[in-house]
């Protein structure tokens, strides 16, 4: 992890709490202090509205959680030596649906994990974001001290005494001292080597509670060529989705000339020759009147007129006779004019153009005297 801006700050754990921060700049501290506000404090901006990456650490207090170590088990793989820790470190909580766990190899081998609260990381980071922080590692305070052969390393943060020892992080309170150190030697560890350890926090292998269920959301952000490169695909589609229409037009033009020219072929023998489609339909119509073929041909009137009185009932057909221009001349009968109408509306439906003319005869049946013609 590396950033021009590292800014530390302590894990907080209580509302409106002061917390104390330090300011890493080009790996040099170059301010430090306990405010409430500790961005307002240390003179940045919101992360958001930083020109260059800010890195921030999140120190939790040892008094909030338990750093333990594990002895690896054999011919397994480090993740499994992870899981199989982690493991371990519910059997030893009393709070196993409430318990948070991340798991390490440090520099030795060993298997290292820090157990807290899921409501104590939640609400923590809750207050962080109001203040405009969005944490990249959480880590324990008292990792960040390098421990010392055979030796236990006292470390004040500000906020906090610790004691550090190969495979111990404890708060430095006199009944944990005199139980697990004894009569042992306690290095107290200068200000300026605490301060070191805070410059280097972001460089060492991290025992990060900011994980799991709690793991920061990757920030997904497009580069210059990338959101050339989305502006080009999406003109190309606007271009291709133009094009389609224009191709379809091309090939139905394309198509309609070839069945022009097919047609004309088939009906040359039979009209001879003709400069266009319609030209053609009007040849081939001519030819039909003169034959008496085609729609003016008797049976297709006549055919229509017999389908449309079947269909209604009390009309007949009294009489019926043809023209040469194919218009079918019919007297049709009923008891009332009303009962012939269907009969027509038929007919015109059915796309024929007709006349009517009704009368009745002298014993009082209705009439209808009608043409047909074929369109």
């Amino acid at each position: 992890m590396s950033a021009s801006k590292l800014f530390v700050t302590v894990f907080p754990d209580a509302e409106a709490q002061a917390l104390q921060w330090w300011l890493v700049m080009d790996g040099v501290l170059k301010a430090k202090g306990c405010d409430t506000d500790p961005l307002l404090a240390a003179g940045l901006k919101l992360p958001s509205a930083e020109n260059e990456p800010i890195v921030h650490i999140a120190l939790l207090s040892t008094a909030l959680g338990i750093v333990r170590w594990h002895d690896p088990l054999d011919d397994i793989t480090e993740q499994q030596a992870l899981a199989a820790a982690r493991l371990v470190a519910q059997e030893n909580s009393l709070d196993v649906e409430n318990l948070h766990i991340a798991a390490v190899a440090d520099d030795a081998g060993q298997v290292a994990t820090a157990s807290v609260g899921k409501d104590v990381i939640a609400s923590g980071l809750v207050r962080l974001q109001a203040l405009g922080i969005d944490s990249d590692v959480i880590v324990p305070a008292g990792w960040l001290i390098a421990p010392e052969e055979d030796t236990v390393v006292e470390a004040d943060f500000g906020f906090e005494k610790l004691l550090r020892a190969q495979q111990m992080i404890i708060p430095d309170e006199p009944s944990l001292r005199a139980h697990l150190v004894g009569d042992g030697s306690v290095t107290i560890l200068p200000e300026a080597s605490v301060d070191q350890a805070l410059v280097n926090a972001a460089d060492s292998g991290t025992l990060n509670l900011r994980s799991g269920a709690f793991a920061k959301k990757a920030e997904r952000s497009m580069t210059a060529p990338q959101r050339r490169l989305l502006g080009w695909l999406a003109v190309a589609a606007l271009v291709i989705s133009l094009l389609i229409p224009v191709v379809q037009l091309v090939k139905y033009h394309w198509a309609i000339a070839d069945a022009e020219t097919a047609a004309l072929a088939a009906a040359k023998p039979v009209i001879g020759p003709a400069e266009s489609v319609d030209e053609a339909d009007r040849l081939l119509n001519e030819r039909l009147i003169r034959e008496n073929r085609g729609n003016i041909a008797f049976s297709v009137p006549a055919s229509a007129l017999f389908s449309a009185v079947q269909q209604t009932q009390g009309v007949s057909i009294e009489r019926i006779s043809y023209r040469k221009d194919g218009t079918v001349l019919a007297g049709l009968t009923a008891v009332r004019n009303e009962d012939i109408n269907p009969a027509l509306i038929a007919l015109q439906n059915a796309g024929f153009l007709i006349t009517a003319t009704p009368r009745t005869d002298a014993t009082g049946s209705s009439k209808a005297d009608i043409t047909v013609r074929a369109p």
